[in-house]
């Protein structure tokens, strides 16, 4: 008779624990379910948050140009400053660029003395050339790449 009423004791017992563990079941769904619906109310608030832009590189100034130009029929010139960008944690082509300025001070003279003021003149123009000049750098160099080419400065005469 005692092994009867244990059983019935480890009956009751095992039927709390199962009631107990549906219990926490449907609790954890619950739980899933709430979190999932305020979950998504949230996501179009951050849809509105703003991407972050690289940071700026290092900038090296390669100075003021004089520079005449390709006109044939009048005497023109440009007058212009150029500055370089490139990566701020590259070492090496810190280095390089600083070693090389007189290459690249060249290079901006000749490209500059091939062109007219008719190319020159308009936004397209000073573009193309500033692609041009970034990529005759970045041909010439070793350790990285020249990521921008800013006229700072630039005039027509």
């Amino acid at each position: 008779m005692a092994d009867q009423g244990n059983a019935g004791g480890r009956g009751l017992l095992t039927l709390l624990l199962g009631v107990s563990l549906l219990t926490l079941l449907g609790l954890i769904g619950l739980s899933v379910v709430v979190l999932t619906k305020t979950g998504s109310a949230a996501k179009p608030e951050e849809a509105k948050v703003i991407e972050q832009k690289p940071e700026p590189g290092k900038n090296y100034d390669l100075g003021q140009f004089i520079v005449n130009l390709a006109d044939e029929e009048a005497s023109r010139y440009v007058r212009c400053q150029v500055v370089l960008e490139y990566s701020k944690v590259n070492i090496d082509l810190d280095k390089e660029i600083k070693e090389r300025e007189a290459q690249f001070k060249d290079l901006v003279n000749t490209l500059l003395n091939d062109r007219k003021a008719a190319e020159l003149s308009t936004s397209e123009g000073k573009e193309r050339f500033r692609r041009e000049l970034q990529l005759k750098i970045n041909e010439s160099l070793k350790f990285g790449t020249v990521t921008n080419v800013f006229l700072t400065t630039f005039a027509i005469q």
